[in-house]
């Protein structure tokens, strides 16, 4: 008991430390504490997507921690990633492969997805559920031997996002091979493993996040044309969705809100807060990033808020905000940073 509360206090020492250390901009190099990691989604075709080790305290990171953990480059098109029980999964769509890695030692073991192309993930009760373009479907595989155990076809349109409420997976189902618009949200019972419902939603939805135990958001990206980006909250009891007044390009919940930003095809980027109940409010400091907004997340423990930016040309960056707006640290990441993950 002594030795558990020394450690402890210790640990929190060691915070209190970080704390008061004076905020700078990163500088590249080998990482021996990370904290964090990002996933670069690389460049479509190219073959270059990564993952980088991130130190949220001082802001250095190593574009190579999966490179040199591995001996091998991620692969080509890195989708999604989710930290789930002692692993960290990602999925590699033009490469065809989930990665199951280590994240105390960076070394990863690829299962071979065939054809499937894996899009977006969620993980519950020791499950991983990977929604797939080739053939639309969501596989539910086992999160410690990586078997696939089932598969829910789903029909014509590619799946994209994917997030588990009541017992339920709620799937956003984008486009068809002939670019034709989806506008639903496909239901399935985990039990069955089967659609069980539909809820009509906005034209080529491609996101959906759980933000309470009853409440998602799900967005769409519209036609880029006449038709707008927009998002909506879904209520995962009564299975009924409402239009949110605010479009939302990509969004991370902390504490029962979703902090985001809205850069519709061709349009300003705004940066704004929605609640489970739909109201908008503004985002909580003015925002500033050198390229285009990529991605969000925020730091449960004490509310920092991580923005990915890209160009789509050269490496992207990571930028630590205070929630009071203040900038911890802007690190320099490798090509489209698209997602972070707190250790």
């Amino acid at each position: 008991m002594k030795n558990t509360l020394r450690m402890l206090l210790i640990g929190l020492l060691s915070i209190g430390m970080a704390a008061c250390e004076k905020e700078k901009e990163n500088t590249n190099g080998n990482v021996q504490s990370t904290g964090a990691l990002v996933l670069n989604e690389g460049s479509f075709g190219v073959n270059n997507a990564s993952i980088s080790a991130l130190d949220i305290t001082s802001g250095d990171i190593d574009n190579q921690w999966f490179q040199n953990a591995n001996n091998r480059g991620l692969g080509n098109n890195a989708q999604d990633m989710v930290l789930y029980q002692s692993k960290v999964y990602v999925t590699v769509t033009e490469s065809n492969t989930l990665e199951a890695i280590d994240p105390a030692t960076g070394i990863s073991t690829q299962k071979s997805m065939g054809t499937l192309k894996p899009r977006s993930i969620a993980a519950q009760d020791g499950k991983l559920y990977i929604s797939c373009y080739t053939p639309a479907c969501v596989v539910r595989v086992d999160a410690a031997s990586l078997a696939t155990e089932d598969t829910c076809l789903l029909g014509e349109f590619h799946p994209e996002g994917i997030a588990i409420a009541q017992g339920k997976a709620f799937v956003v189902s984008a486009y068809n091979d002939s670019y034709a618009y989806d506008n639903h949200l496909y239901v399935i019972d985990l039990n069955s493993f089967s659609v069980s419902s539909t809820i009509e939603v906005g034209l080529n939805p491609n996101k959906v996040e759980k933000i309470n135990d009853n409440k998602l958001i799900v967005t769409w990206t519209g036609n880029y044309s006449d038709v707008p980006s927009g998002c909506a909250i879904i209520d995962a009891n009564s299975l009924t969705a409402s239009t949110v007044n605010h479009g939302l390009t990509k969004g991370s919940v902390y504490n029962g809100k979703v902090y985001g930003y809205d850069a519709p095809y061709g349009s300003t980027t705004s940066w704004l807060v929605i609640d489970a109940e739909g109201n908008v409010s503004d985002f909580p400091f003015a925002v500033s990033v050198d390229n285009n907004p990529y991605g969000i997340n925020i730091n449960p423990a004490n509310g920092d808020i991580y923005i990915m930016d890209a160009d789509y040309s050269a490496g992207g960056n990571v930028y630590c905000y205070k929630p009071d707006g203040t900038l911890r640290f802007k690190a320099a990441a490798a090509m489209n940073p698209s997602k972070l993950i707190l250790l």
